[in-house]
């Protein structure tokens, strides 16, 4: 099985009860189907980049799961059906991309207590030493014999 992240942007109008029924029915869809979710990462409400469907917010949704490949049809294919889902992507996550996440959920857990420098710490200054030579004087072309 791979690792799949499905990002679905939900129309941002409905009330919370019904965004939730959205989640709660893509993940079943998941667990009924041979997957496995991972992980849940609600984004909240956003700004769209641009109106989709006369809407310029949505709900964004992250979801993190193993599945067989057949199950990324049966679930964009739920999407299209849904009038509510106004846009959604689904990648499947390579190792690099997997190791990469866990070190951000992992910095994120545990963040590490570091000390702020002084700005003086940050910027090194230096004394300008003025030329020894007198800088030579430009000649134009015409000023040329």
């Amino acid at each position: 099985m791979r690792t799949y992240q499905t990002i679905v942007v939900i129309d941002s109008l409905l009330k919370s009860e019904e965004i939730d029924a959205i989640i709660e029915k893509i993940l079943r869809i998941i667990n009924n189907n041979g997957g496995k979710v991972i992980n849940v990462d609600r984004w909240e409400k956003r700004r769209l980049a641009y109106e989709i469907k006369k809407r310029q917010y949505g709900y964004y949704v992250e979801i993190i799961f193993e599945a067989p490949s057949n199950l990324v049809k049966i679930l964009e294919r739920d999407y299209r059906l849904d009038e509510n889902i106004l846009r959604y992507l689904t990648v499947t996550l390579t190792k690099k991309a997997l190791t990469h996440l866990e070190r951000i959920k992992m910095a994120a857990q545990a963040p590490e207590e570091k000390e702020i420098p002084e700005l003086e710490e940050l910027i090194e200054v230096e004394e300008l030493e003025e030329p020894e030579e007198e800088p030579t004087e430009l000649v134009a072309e015409d000023q040329v014999q």
